[in-house]
């Protein structure tokens, strides 16, 4: 963004009334001191306004927040940084920034007034805690710079804002029936024997060096001491529609993301293809395929990093019209976490 300098107003009122305070008294009492008082206030303004313009590209501001995702309710560092790149100059800063969540469209502006030191700059730090899961949002709204005595100001320094996402809890575990979660699902078709775990979907092999690591078979690994692996089957199982009815309440929306994550992630777990639907800003049905559990995350990413107020009829109507006959997991809260049938 292009920089616009300026003078400040204010600045340069004080720096004129005290000059000519300075003035009058030196031409009153034809003082010696107050010439040279009257000289070194002139010279430091200029000195000052002179080192203002060469360094004043060299200060920046940034935001920080942790690069991974954070767990909804739980406290993480959120830091903006000033840097100063002059060796010598300090600089005061006047910073507005705001923070807040994207899908609950919760959000709070602050204003700081900082001071630029030489080299080690300024830093603004404290802890943040969502209560929701969503894309947690720190943006540089204005940050203005001026000189020691603010007589000039510039705006539009660079500055660089940061987001991490917070993410849903899943309430769901690996041992779980799909038909306890999900209501009116059928019974799963797999055959459980004692010692291992069997799947007619998969088949169990040795380690061969190439393998991806998520393939593993760690329980059976353990029990042979050699690495083994599960490899899927060209057959597999068929996919299975999940459809999330998103609504005007940001903690029933906040209790669906949790709903989601825990049946689509067993789902997953389970060997069952997931194809997603869920209704976009625009208005629009939209869907995703997720074969395994970082797609579903970069989804479920997706969904969160924008505003999650909708009406949740509006979508089961798409959905009917879209695909008609067909069957879908209908996202709720509650006991279960789904519904299954045709709709």
């Amino acid at each position: 963004m292009k920089g616009k300098l300026k003078l400040s107003i204010r600045g340069t009122l004080r720096f004129c009334l005290l000059l000519v305070a300075t003035a009058e008294l030196w031409w009153f009492f034809r003082s010696y001191f107050l010439f040279v008082a009257m000289a070194l206030i002139i010279g430091s303004v200029t000195a000052s306004v002179l080192l203002f313009w060469k360094n004043k590209d060299g200060i920046s501001a940034e935001a920080i927040l942790p690069t991974n995702r954070v767990g909804r309710g739980r406290a993480f560092s959120f830091v903006i940084q000033v840097t100063n790149r002059s060796r010598f100059a300090g600089f005061g800063v006047r910073l507005t920034y705001r923070w807040g969540n994207a899908f609950t469209q919760g959000y709070q502006k602050k204003q700081e007034r900082l001071w630029a030191a030489p080299r080690r700059g300024a830093c603004i730090k404290q802890q943040l805690e969502s209560g929701y899961a969503g894309r947690i949002e720190v943006e540089i709204e204005q940050f203005v710079v001026h000189d020691a005595f603010h007589i000039v100001e510039y705006s539009g320094c660079g500055t660089s804002g940061a987001w991490t996402l917070a993410y849903p809890m899943r309430r769901t575990g690996d041992e779980d029936a799909l038909s306890s979660v999900v209501e009116g699902f059928p019974e799963e078709d797999e055959v459980k024997k004692r010692g291992t775990d069997y799947n007619p979907d998969y088949e169990v092999r040795e380690y061969i060096a190439g393998d991806e690591l998520k393939s593993i078979h760690w329980k059976l690994t353990a029990k042979r001491e050699h690495l083994m692996v599960r490899e899927r089957l060209a057959a597999g199982r068929e996919k299975i529609n999940v459809l999330l009815p998103l609504g005007s309440d940001k903690l029933e929306n906040d209790q669906l993301m949790d709903a989601l994550c825990g049946v689509c992630g067993l789902l997953l777990e389970k060997g069952y293809p997931v194809q997603l639907f869920w209704q976009g800003t625009d208005g629009e049905l939209r869907t995703n395929y997720c074969l395994e559990q970082g797609e579903l995350e970069g989804v479920t990413a997706e969904i969160l990093s924008f505003g999650g107020f909708r009406q949740p009829e509006t979508v089961k109507q798409q959905m009917a019209i879209a695909h008609p006959g067909e069957s879908y997991i209908l996202i709720q809260t509650g006991a279960y976490l789904g519904a299954y049938g045709r709709y």
